[in-house]
This record gives C-alpha cells, sequence and structure tokens, in this order.
C-alpha cells in the first residue's frame, strides 16, 4: 500500500498500525497503564464514532467487493458520506476499483493491521 502523507486517513492508520505492533510485541508488558492506554486509544480508533473506524469498516467490506448501498447500510451512513469516505480513501492514496455496482480493494490490504 503506497499511502499519501499528510491524510488524516494516512496519520491515523500509521498511529493505529504502531500501536497495534507495540502490543503484539508487548512494549508496554513493564506499564501497564501505558497498554490499558493504547488498547483504548485502538478501540477508539477501530470504533464506528471515528471517521477512520468507519473507513476501516469499508475497507474490510471492500476486500470482498462491496457496493455504496452495502457499505452505506452496514456503517448507518447515507450514501453522501459513503462516497465522501471514498474519496478521502483515494486522496490518502488508497487504490479502490470499481466492477459495476461493486467497489473493491486489495485483500491484503489491511495485512499490516491484522485485520
Amino acid at each position: 500500500m503506497n499511502l499519501r502523507s499528510g491524510s488524516d486517513f494516512t496519520e491515523s492508520f500509521a498511529l493505529h498500525a504502531g500501536l497495534k505492533l507495540a502490543l503484539k510485541q508487548r512494549v508496554f508488558k513493564n506499564n501497564p497503564r501505558a497498554r490499558k492506554s493504547a488498547e483504548r486509544l485502538v478501540s477508539s480508533l477501530e470504533g464506528s464514532r471515528s471517521a477512520y473506524g468507519r473507513q476501516l469498516k469499508m475497507l474490510q467490506l471492500m476486500q470482498k467487493g462491496a457496493s455504496v448501498q452495502t457499505m452505506g447500510k452496514s456503517l448507518r451512513s447515507s450514501r453522501r458520506t459513503v462516497f465522501r469516505y471514498l474519496n478521502h480513501l483515494e486522496n490518502a492514496g488508497v487504490e479502490i476499483t470499481l466492477s459495476g455496482e461493486t467497489y473493491h480493494v486489495d485483500p491484503g490490504l489491511l495485512a499490516t493491521l491484522g485485520s
């Protein structure tokens, strides 16, 4: 994945990937408060209340192929919001392809996150 620097998605992705890796490698094993904070931040980033979390959900759906309607229903969002998120992802450097009415991304795209 060749993400462009400077986008909110790219910055959140880098933070998310770094925290997940640090947790996996038990970097915080001697500091339970830092570990708990990192876990809460990861959970917040992945949650449906954050734009980044919602964009992650879209990427997960598009790995298998998803229509705007499917993504909107899954996110409980309008078509306009889905298109806005698609634009944000494309501006961040995510390669999205359209086949008929189905959007796709590389199936290995989220491997960095272990998703």
